[in-house]
């Protein structure tokens, strides 16, 4: 028998047949135990905080292994434990990542997120810069609030642990350009030597008693109205798990106190649109305050606002995008920054990182005239023409989640409503896809719904899959809630 030669195809596939086996086998071992540790990715050992915040080695292992667990529809936004504190991998992911002032290598980052690393704008300095200079023609000041995550303090034997890009980030805003950031990283840092609690242990927002602090520090720095009569607070004790520990699918709770703030007629506050005082915002802004997330309503950031100035705050806040949802919104309500002379930006650190940066101009001046349709509930048929790109997730940060989908053909009960509409529903549920989140273009759908002014003060707020509108074309179509 002849020995094989190096014509003979078989020689040619045997490595690279090896290469592939070997390479599955490895991954897949990793991945399930992944699984088998209720989605922690990493679980720390003593001491080797820094070794995982800094080795760029891991990621060689981690990257693969994340991107393969998102193609086969699996939860991609991992938890890591470490010292009985729950981390999110994003955040840990931009204070050790990359400088974000510099342009991202071609790697996609699942982390609900509609567009692609590509496509993103990635360098937040220019839409920054454009809506300061925006905000300034119209004599309104922008104060930017930069909210950093638990694993900027992870270890408490070292000073705050950053990304490199982020004191230049200050500067270049400051020194350059005349914008005005707040760099909490210091008032953080005063807090926890004083012995006080900045984060939740099983979520990724910060503690009532973090967020109250830095309400005084915003509220006697950027106040702009007489004081009037101080809002009745209640006290109150709520006991939740937290939005990491629901994602490790564990029942673990914590206990929180915050205080329920009141407006002077007794009842629940609530924004003013006609304060000189908006926040802009995202969960950090809404984590006390939206009851959908579990920890409470009435307690927010912007209620802390308004209880340490003892004058009303308007607010346009909604769940993660930070970098341009709530700007966004801001577009669709050209009125709303009338009589304004301060606006707070409040967005997660890691948006630095991870976030859409457009470039948005301010809203036309003066009301949008839209044809009225009643606020009484009616039935809606339609077809689908797109609608935004939900993630294949099987579980998500949030217990809710909204969708908006664009319908043509419309016909309705009342007749007032016809043509094209933005219809927003529950895409998400309990953590968990809806109906809604599998729609696809082409559909036709038939269902109740009321305006969307109707329930905007409440869902509005709620992290959304959006449609893209890069022209911002969808500006000006009617918008209605699917109940």
């Amino acid at each position: 028998m002849s020995s094989p030669s190096e014509n003979d195809p078989g020689v040619h596939t045997v490595i690279p047949c090896l290469t592939v086996l070997v390479t599955l086998g490895f991954i897949s071992i990793i991945h399930f135990a992944i699984l088998l540790s209720n989605g922690a990715l990493w679980s720390w050992k003593d001491g080797a905080l820094d070794h995982a915040f800094k080795a760029e080695g891991s990621r060689l292992v981690r990257d693969p292994v994340q991107q393969l667990r998102a193609t086969m529809g699996l939860d991609a936004n991992d938890v890591v434990a470490h010292h009985g504190q729950f981390y999110y991998r994003p955040d840990i992911e931009h204070v050790r990542g990359r400088n974000f002032l510099k342009p991202p290598v071609i790697r996609s980052h699942v982390v609900l997120k509609q567009e692609s690393s590509l496509a993103r704008q990635w360098n937040p300095l220019p839409a920054i810069i454009a809506f300061d200079r925006q905000l300034k023609k119209e004599g309104i000041r922008l104060v930017l609030l930069p909210v950093p995550s638990k694993a900027v303090f992870a270890d408490s034997s070292q000073p705050p642990i950053l990304n490199e890009g982020y004191h230049e980030f200050v500067e270049t805003l400051h020194q350059d350009h005349g914008v005005e950031v707040l760099d909490l990283v210091p008032l953080f840092e005063k807090l926890r030597i004083q012995g006080g609690q900045l984060f939740l242990r099983g979520d990724s927002h910060w503690a009532p008693e973090a967020m109250a602090h830095i309400a005084r520090i915003v509220a006697a720095k950027t106040s702009v109205q007489s004081p009037a009569l101080p809002y009745p607070t209640v006290r109150r004790t709520l006991t939740a798990p937290g939005d990491l520990t629901r994602l490790l699918g564990q029942n673990w709770k914590e206990t929180i106190a915050s205080s329920m703030v009141l407006d002077h007629n007794e009842e629940i506050w609530k924004p003013s649109r006609e304060a000189p005082y908006l926040l802009l915002g995202d969960s950090f802004s809404n984590i006390y305050s939206l009851s959908e997330m579990g920890w409470g309503k009435g307690a927010g950031f912007a209620e802390m606002l308004s209880l340490e100035m003892s004058a009303p705050v308007d607010r346009i806040t909604r769940n993660a995008d930070g970098a341009f949802a709530s700007r966004e919104e801001l577009l669709r309500d050209p009125g709303r920054l009338a009589n304004k002379s301060v606006v707070i930006w409040q967005f997660a650190m890691r948006e630095l990182s991870f976030g859409n940066w457009k470039v948005l101009d301010l809203p036309r001046s003066g009301p949008t005239h839209r044809p009225r349709t009643g606020t009484a509930p009616q039935e809606l048929e339609g077809t689908i023409a797109r609608g935004a790109t939900v993630p294949p997730l099987t579980r998500t940060p949030y217990r809710q989640a909204v969708r908006e989908v664009l319908l043509e053909n419309v016909r309705s009960e009342s007749g007032r409503i016809a043509g094209r509409i933005v219809l927003l529903g529950y895409a998400v549920q309990d953590h968990l896809p809806t109906g809604m989140a599998n729609w696809e273009p082409g559909d036709q759908v038939s269902v109740q719904i009321v305006p969307w002014e109707t329930v905007e003060s409440s869902h509005g707020r709620l992290h959304r899959f959006a449609l893209k509108d890069p022209g911002l074309e969808l500006l000006e179509i009617p918008r209605f809630w699917m109940k």
